[in-house]
């Protein structure tokens, strides 16, 4: 339980609340410096004041992770919600745009450096997590979207030999000599059972599935004797997956850097594989979509076209030399092989989402951090692989991630033809296109609108590119957002910022109102031409112009 970087009697306030319902706690509370919550006095007028800007019991809302039962605390919640989610009898739902206002400190939603903005402050000072990064009066929260997968059995075991195989590799090489960090050796197995209750543990449906493990791994990160042994079974299983796809290929990524097999900087084969599977479609005349999810902006802390933002502009070059600005990128490829529209194969989209800040509307994007490739309803690859050579060709970052095969299916659609769905790998892409496309309340128009067949014509253009090209629009009619297609060059960027520096709601409050209220989720077009016109790449003097190109791909 996080007590916020309140006080020190703020804390204790909350304590002596919950202690004296009866109500038991295990909270591990770090002070900035502990000598004041030793040695620190406060006198009534501090109490009062303190007590003032302290959650009551009714403002916090523990779940049973916590020992307390959601029945406990509120007639009007039917469901467990999440730590300080109850502020003031008002439930915090997906839908809700409000941020939290009145509480005073650092006593909102999101508690110290939980309240983060990448680009405008990255990470430090991790030893003191309560401390703010930002001024949350002004600055956004950056919100983060990531899907993580949680496996037993066989496979549990094969990621728990994959960190022994690594921690051994580190205490040979760091610390040989340190009894502190002992070697570890795998437990040997006569059969494996399954958990009991697995379930009731995670609070939902358990489906067998045909699960591997894949790593990126080689001698440096897990101690093979051969320095020349490298696995990259990760890469292998993108090419082979989108190779083999039938129907669709989705991705959430991180980044996007991959280019053609003859590129001498960037080695993976993920963009060969996507264009060859492409333009195999082309050739045969069927319909095959290739939908690409992803940051609008790389996660690196500076201002874009100053000084501060080279490693941001870097990464982002990389990323748009391998969407459509080089003769090797894949729409650039698809255009000269003959393929008149290239969104009818494969379209690039971020995500971003608005909320109330201070009273004032406010915009940023939602940091795409998922590692995530989903094909044909049926399968599935997650881990911690992005798209680039650091991650996938396996002499670099170490990775991992699993692909998952269904075993059970429902009927589904696909390009209108019966087609079996994967009841893993079907339901997590429509609970993914109905968080992207704004359909998770449950009333009549979002009964409408059918995502089960990802590969019809209606979907594709009615719904899925015409829901994020509404959605551009009006962000940029209502923020002027950055990034943006307006701008092509740092000159326009500067003047952009200039002419834009308000936004429509100090203009016409009511029509930025109603502008807002037609967003429909967080889809929107990744902005193909956004300085386009300018050389990302870092100056020679610099010092991230002295780095290798392999510390950006």
């Amino acid at each position: 339980m996080n007590l916020f970087e309140t006080h020190e009697v703020q804390k204790r306030n909350v304590l002596d609340k919950i202690t004296d319902r009866g109500k038991e706690i295990m909270s591990i509370i770090y002070p900035p410096y502990e000598e004041e919550r030793n040695e620190q006095k406060f006198d009534d007028s501090e109490r009062k004041k303190a007590q003032k800007y302290a959650m009551s019991n009714d403002q916090v809302l523990l779940t049973e992770a916590f020992g307390i039962k959601p029945s406990d605390i509120s007639r009007n919640v039917s469901q467990p919600t999440p730590l300080a989610q109850v502020v003031e009898g008002r439930v915090i739902t997906e839908s809700t745009k409000d941020a939290l206002e009145g509480l005073e400190g650092n006593s909102k939603l999101w508690i110290g450096k939980d309240y983060t903005n990448f680009i405008v402050k990255d990470f430090n000072s991790l030893d003191l997590p309560f401390v703010d990064l930002v001024d949350r009066n002004t600055t956004p929260r950056m919100p983060w979207h990531d899907i993580g997968v949680v496996v037993q059995r066989e496979a549990a075991r094969d990621i728990a030999r994959h960190f022994i195989q690594r921690w051994n590799a580190i205490k040979l090489e760091k610390a040989r000599q340190n009894p502190n960090y002992p070697y570890l050796l795998p437990k040997s197995y006569n059969d494996i059972k399954p958990l009991r209750d697995f379930e009731a543990l995670l609070g939902v449906d358990i489906t067998n599935v045909s699960c591997q493990v894949l790593r990126s791994v080689s001698s440096w990160s897990c101690g093979f004797l051969d320095p020349d042994t490298v696995e990259q079974s990760i890469h292998e299983a993108y090419v082979d997956t989108i190779t083999r796809a039938q129907h669709y290929v989705y991705i959430e990524n991180q980044f996007y850097i991959t280019l053609s097999r003859t590129n001498p900087y960037v080695r993976n084969q993920i963009g060969e594989a996507l264009f060859n599977r492409i333009m195999r479609a082309h050739r045969s005349g069927d319909k095959f979509r290739v939908l690409v999810v992803m940051p609008l902006l790389p996660g690196f802390e500076g201002e874009v076209g100053a000084p501060s933002g080279t490693s941001l502009h870097a990464v982002t070059h990389w990323n748009y030399q391998s969407i459509s600005r080089s003769r090797e990128a894949i729409l650039t490829r698809l255009y000269e092989a003959g393929v008149e529209d290239p969104s009818e194969y494969i379209t690039f989209h971020g995500l971003r989402t608005h909320s109330v800040l201070e009273g004032e509307p406010v915009t940023e994007l939602v940091y795409v951090h998922s590692k995530l490739l989903i094909a044909d309803d049926k399968t599935i690859l997650c881990g911690s692989a992005n798209i680039n050579d650091r991650s996938m060709i396996g002499k670099r970052d170490s990775e991992i991630a699993v692909l998952l095969q269904d075993e059970q299916f429902v009927d589904g659609t696909m390009n209108g033809q019966a087609f079996p769905c994967g009841r893993v790998a079907g339901a997590l892409r429509k609970r993914l296109f109905r968080e992207h496309l704004g359909l998770m309340e449950e009333d009549l128009d979002v009964l409408r609108v059918n995502i089960d067949d990802p590969c019809s014509d209606h979907f594709h253009r009615n719904v899925w590119k015409a829901t994020s090209k509404r959605n551009t629009d009006l962000y940029e009619e209502v923020f002027h957002c950055l990034p943006t297609d307006s701008v092509h060059t740092f000159a326009e960027l500067k003047r952009y910022q200039e002419e834009n520096c308000q936004t429509l709601w100090h203009t016409d409050r009511a029509l930025a109102n109603r502008k807002i209220d037609l967003i429909q989720g967080h889809l929107v077009d990744l902005p193909l031409d956004f300085l386009c016109n300018e050389v990302l790449t870092p100056r020679n003097t610099s010092m991230e112009g002295m780095m290798p190109t392999s510390l950006w791909t």
